[in-house]
């Protein structure tokens, strides 16, 4: 119904937001026995428009439900006229669910090119009981449905039993990474394969925080962190146009990795977006003495492999600026991402042997059950310059020494990777060779380590201490 007619009809009760949220709790409580993916008070973007939907439900065999919030109690509707009543019939093609059905079902269309996909309204009378809706007048309970209403007595069952009374096909009317995926942008993870995800509670918990002048966040690795700084950077420039936002990676081919992910994002949500708001650099790239070129807000990510120096530096901007640091074990938890999207098992072997040797054995093995792509080894300078030249003739794959401080247009990612401690940020791979640990730094090894999908040999010639405390750390898992 429309809602600003509707409230000068009826006047407006005073909001109890405890009400309120008692029962939108109850609706939340419906995802621990179901496959229900809930949202409340969330923002549909397409080009220039922003919707809110103050409640929106998606049950893959039954389609979206949409919710309008009303605050009417019984002593604001028992009086009601038939006059009223009669006015309120002829307004109903104002109703504010068919705006709502309009930023759907039009960002469907221009997504995934269906716009087909049965859409249910409801209401949410959080001053209303079951018991006083049935002391209402007749005429009124043909504009307000009893079957369409979540009334503010019923339990989680009760509202669980009248969602299910909705038809259900036989078929997915689409996977929900494809449905709510393409109507929350601000939610919504593009992976570098193309892949969607929707944030998990951690990220979008960050996602819809309000930023105060110092975050800082404890991310697993694989958990999404990167892609998360960029929705929230997206998010907080289609609420705020005029802000201006820098991301900071600590290597040129990570930048420009994260630049193309920006892009697909914005290109896969259809947004009016000004990409020119949010700058990705690195710290090579900022001259730490002119912050006029930083942004509003800067995030910097995988802080833990970038200089101490510049670290400190980005601290001391909180008066002008926002910031956000990722994995800074100096400063309080602000959000912590403990969910990983990387297998929980995984092969660490160690080898004491002569490491070059053992590199070219181990090499020509697993290019035998492998694609070489899946594949980095990891080595200071000289010596991936000597496994460079040595497999040229061990092996038949083409074999290029790996560089990150070239952009991305220049390398090639889907071949044998051989870099060094420093060109590792955003490289995927699922097997590690390492060599030199000794010319790594603690942070260097356990980005390697930890971001390999299936196994890491770690070939050493001699003991040391790097290799104590990583045999103390991983010999047992």
């Amino acid at each position: 119904m429309n809602k600003n007619f509707l409230f000068s009809l009826f006047g407006k009760s005073p909001q109890t937001q405890e009400e309120h949220n008692l029962l939108i709790d109850k609706i939340y409580s419906l995802k621990k026995h179901t496959n229900l993916i809930i949202y409340d008070n969330v923002d549909i973007f397409l080009h220039k428009r922003r919707q809110t939907i103050p409640l929106m439900i998606y049950d893959e065999y039954r389609a979206l439900f949409l919710f309008e919030i009303k605050e009417w109690s019984y002593e604001d509707l028992k009086n009601a006229s038939l006059i009223k009543i009669q006015k309120a019939k002829q307004a109903q093609n104002t109703l504010s669910y068919t705006i709502m059905h309009e930023a759907v079902t039009n960002k469907l269309d221009e997504i995934i090119h269906n716009s087909d996909v049965p859409i249910h309204n409801y209401l949410l009378m959080t001053h209303l009981s079951s018991y006083e809706y049935q002391n209402l007048d007749d005429s009124l309970k043909k504009i307000l449905l009893k079957e369409k209403i979540i009334f503010n007595d019923l339990d989680a069952d009760a509202i669980l039993n009248k969602l299910q009374k909705e038809p259900q096909n036989q078929n997915s009317y689409g996977s929900p990474q494809k449905i709510v995926g393409s109507l929350l942008t601000q939610y919504t993870l593009v992976d570098k394969d193309n892949e969607l995800f929707l944030a998990n509670t951690e990220q979008k918990a960050f996602i819809d925080a309000p930023l105060e002048n110092f975050t800082n966040i404890q991310a697993a690795p694989k958990s999404g962190l990167s892609s998360t700084l960029l929705l929230k950077a997206i998010f907080e420039i289609l609420k705020n146009p005029s802000l201006k936002i820098t991301i900071i990676k600590p290597t040129k081919l990570a930048k420009d990795i994260l630049h193309r992910q920006f892009l697909e994002i914005i290109e896969h949500a259809i947004i009016e977006f000004d990409i020119l708001s949010v700058s990705i650099l690195t710290p090579d790239e900022i001259d730490i003495k002119k912050n006029s070129a930083l942004g509003n807000i800067i995030m910097c990510d995988d802080g833990m492999l970038m200089q101490e120096e510049f670290i400190a530096h980005l601290k001391s901007l909180q008066a002008k600026h926002k910031i956000v640091l990722t994995n800074d074990t100096a400063d309080k938890v602000t959000f912590s991402f403990k969910e990983s999207y990387l297998l929980k098992e995984k092969d660490i072997l160690f080898y004491e042997t002569n490491p070059h040797a053992k590199a070219l054995q181990l090499i020509a093995q697993l290019l035998k059950q492998k694609d070489s792509k899946e594949l980095l080894i990891v080595s200071n300078s000289d010596n991936r310059t000597k496994l460079v030249d040595d497999l040229k003739f061990f092996i038949e794959e083409e074999v290029k020494a790996f560089d990150s401080s070239v952009s991305l247009t220049f390398q090639e990612l889907e071949t044998l990777k051989l870099a060094t401690y420093t060109d590792l940020n955003e490289l995927i791979y699922n097997d590690a060779i390492l060599l030199d640990i000794d010319e790594a730094t603690n942070h260097e090894l356990e980005y390697a380590i930890n971001h390999a999908q299936e196994s890491v040999h770690i070939l050493y010639a001699e003991d040391s201490q790097n290799l104590q405390q990583l045999k103390e750390i991983y010999a047992s898992k």
